[in-house]
């Protein structure tokens, strides 16, 4: 302990000038703080307190806390908006609402997809309770994994990334679980169109152990509601399906306090996605060539992550603070399909012959991550806030694929084939950072931070220092210009052979062949508070990106396996543009509109000579979105959704080859086409009523594409008449929704 102290008094010394620019005056006004935090200390006061989220971005505050924050880039949700307004089938998500914030693409609709400022997205680092987690959805991405009733906040970063954070490009989604009450019990229960959900918190032992479990399930299996369909063809072929679907997933949060400076929580999250499909195909015996048939298909789907972290908080001094991590997490996800045909024919001769084929086909992947963290805050001198610490994380990369052709003609085997891929990898990943949040005056701030990354796999060491800058001036109590330069590596990536972020996808680390993703991004920009809380927000942001992959193998929706690093070229990006919000708030009203100019590009050599636009690439997205509160029981809510259409790549024209009578495609720069504009209108309306002892009851009406227009989802091109026509195909019309929710 004295060698510790011994290293934070250097460390002072070192940044006493610094310290010294604030002045006698806001030197004593922060003594006072420290005496009065020592007359009284509360344990809240014991959480280590985040620099740049403290008076962060709280969608649902006044304008003013935002001007308060260093970091660009930053919003901050509170339970409360990710309970209120627009819910899909009835089940509040967090994603919809990551979504709906400027600089952020959701892909193909009704998906989790978060594309942000250009990302592929598969650069987000999401983090339950400082956990990673690899997949977030549920239901192939109409849900995510996020339980909103037991959240305690939410911190989103699309750029000026603390150097505390690390290993992912483009955003960072860090979701905290509250802990749940010490002194009396608390819960809720809701039931939507397809789960339910129950939650409660409060004290084990009160004043000292608190539980806060969430738990969510399908109440009905929507696949299963349609068990088995009959359907009888004009070959007189019956055909028998069968499918089923669930999910389910559950939070818990054990905490401890041993005192008022020091205490140890418990945080676990499971959650499991099965889907199962069969088709069965019966021919009955022809009387005339005595044939028959049959045929049937099962398939298999299942995933999940499960993680579970031990973490304690230490208040050591009154200036000094401490938590330490423990963690676990794993995500898997099985895939499985099985054919088998069978037909019996009648010879010339009279004698019979049978042919029989079986298909299995089995995949698997696994990624475990063991880590632990140690984190510090000092606020030993008045004008510096320090961070420092460093986290490692030990990564598992275990997936693997069998399959087996069988042939079979009167019995006797005329194909057997058997092939089986696999590849594990383990890897490290060590990380250690410094900040500083130096207040030179109460206008003018900057956080200074370097992260250190080191990533371990055979064959190769990888280390990346990552610079990170962020600085805010006050021109006045109304106008504040900010800015910020930030660094990142990504040493994992996901592979990929279809754009859908699904839970075939594999994750592989980077390796000798494979690089590292890099990105640097800067982002200028400038907050106004009018009066009668009106404010004004922009930011511009430049974002470039290397040592990007993109699959180049057969098409396929499984990317190969054994020889992964080969069937990848290598590429970069870059994304650049403007955002501007627009908050008006009232005691009743809420009104917000996003807008975003921003370009995506990519440049790919195997592809094309020169850059490209992305898939994502949206010119043009606007977000507006307004809530009303007529009294104490009714809300209602509405948003409405805009952006230039996503893109495609699609054949330009066909040139005939007379003499080899041959038609060949031709195709210009890939993401040639766009389809048509995006828009769609939310609504949601919530009645409360209080119960009598003091509860309350909720029930929400939700309207997704209120006016039904059907938005495009892909696009093909085709030939008709000699000229190429595009043609979209969109699949979702109205969807409305109920919930009911009871908190008592």
């Amino acid at each position: 302990m004295r060698f510790f102290h011994r290293i934070l008094l250097l460390l002072g010394l070192a940044l006493l000038p610094l310290s010294a620019i604030a002045g006698p005056a806001e030197q004593r006004q922060v003594k006072k703080k420290v005496v009065r935090k020592a007359v009284q200390p509360t344990f809240e006061e014991l959480s280590m307190p985040d620099i740049d989220t403290l008076n962060a971005a709280i969608v649902e505050a006044d304008k003013q806390k935002r001007t308060a924050v260093t970091q660009t880039s930053l919003t901050r949700i509170s339970p409360e908006v990710l309970s209120m307004g627009y819910a899909t089938f009835g089940t509040p998500d967090l994603i919809r609402i990551l979504q709906q914030l400027p600089g952020v693409a959701s892909g193909t609709e009704l998906m989790s997809g978060l594309y942000v400022r250009g990302g592929d997205g598969s650069d987000n680092l999401f983090l339950i309770d400082g956990v990673p987690m690899y997949q977030v959805t549920h239901l192939i991405g109409l849900f995510s994994s996020f339980n909103t009733d037991v959240v305690q906040n939410v911190d989103f970063y699309k750029g000026g990334f603390p150097a505390r954070y690390g290993g992912r490009l483009s955003s960072v989604v860090d979701v905290s679980v509250n802990e749940g009450g010490f002194d009396s019990w608390h819960g809720s229960a809701s039931l939507g169109l397809v789960d339910g959900r129950i939650q409660v918190d409060g004290p084990l032992v009160k004043g000292r152990t608190s539980l806060n479990f969430g738990m969510r399930r399908t109440w009905t299996d929507i696949v299963k509601g349609i068990a088995m369909l009959f359907i009888t063809n004009p070959l007189d072929e019956e055909m028998a399906a069968s499918s089923h679907y669930d999910f389910g997933d559950f939070n818990l949060k054990l905490t401890h306090k041993f005192s008022e400076n020091s205490k140890l929580s418990f945080s676990a999250y499971y959650g499991q996605d099965f889907g199962n499909a069969m088709m069965k195909v019966l021919t009955e015996e022809d009387p005339e060539t005595q044939s028959k048939s049959d045929a049937s298909m099962d398939f298999d789907l299942r995933w999940g992550n499960t993680l579970g972290t031990l973490k304690w908080e230490k208040k050591w001094t009154e200036t000094l603070l401490m938590d330490a991590q423990l963690y676990h997490t794993r995500y898997a996800s099985n895939m499985g399909f099985l054919t088998d045909m069978y037909e019996e024919t009648v010879n010339e001769q009279g004698g019979k012959e049978s042919v029989s084929i079986k298909l299995d086909e089995y995949n698997r992947s696994r990624v475990f991550d063991t880590g632990a963290s140690v984190n510090f805050y000092s606020k030993r001198f008045s004008a510096h806030s320090l961070r420092f610490g460093g986290d490692f994380v030990a990564h598992t990369y275990d997936p693997d694929r069998s399959s087996s052709t069988d042939i079979l003609y009167n019995g006797l085997s005329l194909l057997k084939e058997e092939d089986a891929q696999s590849k594990t990898y383990g890897g490290g990943e060590l990380g250690l950072y410094f900040e500083d949040e130096i207040s030179f005056s109460e206008r003018a701030k900057l956080n200074l931070g370097l992260r250190n990354s080191l990533f371990f796999v055979a064959g190769k060491v990888y280390e990346r220092l990552e610079p990170r800058v962020a600085a805010r001036v006050f021109l006045s109590d109304n106008l504040s210009l900010k800015g910020s330069w930030s660094t990142m590596n990504q040493f994992s990536h996901q592979v990929a052979a279809t754009y859908l972020d699904l839970p075939t996808n594999l994750w592989m680390p980077s390796t000798a062949l494979i690089k590292p993703m890099h990105s640097d991004q800067g982002v200028l920009g400038f907050i106004y508070k009018f009066s009668r809380g009106l404010s004004l927000d922009v930011e511009c942001f430049y974002k470039r990106m290397t040592n990007m992959y993109e699959y180049t193998g057969v098409n396929t929706m499984l990317p190969q396996i054994d020889r992964w690093e080969d069937v990848f070229s290598e590429g970069k990006g870059r994304a650049y543009g403007a955002e501007l919000s627009i908050e008006y708030r009232t005691r009743n009203l809420q009104f917000g509109a996003n807008y975003t100019l921003s370009r995506s590009e990519r440049f790919f050599e195997n592809s094309y000579y020169t850059w490209y636009p992305d898939r994502n690439d949206n010119r043009h997205r606007i977000n507006l979105t307004g809530s009303y509160r007529f009294n104490r029981r009714f809300e209602l809510y509405a948003g409405w959704i805009f952006h230039s259409g996503n893109r495609f790549t699609g054949k330009s024209a066909y040139v005939w080859d007379q003499e080899n009578g041959v038609q060949y495609e031709i195709y210009g720069s890939p993401n040639n086409y766009t389809l048509p504009p995006y828009h769609r209108l939310d609504l949601g309306f919530n009645w409360h009523h209080k119960t009598r002892k003091g509860g309350e009851r909720t029930f929400n009406i939700s309207v997704y594409n209120a006016y039904c227009h059907i938005n495009p989802m892909f696009g093909m091109i085709e030939e008709r008449d000699g000229k190429m026509v595009g043609i979209a195909y969109g699949l979702i019309p109205i969807v409305p929704s109920i919930s009911y929710l009871w908190k008592f």
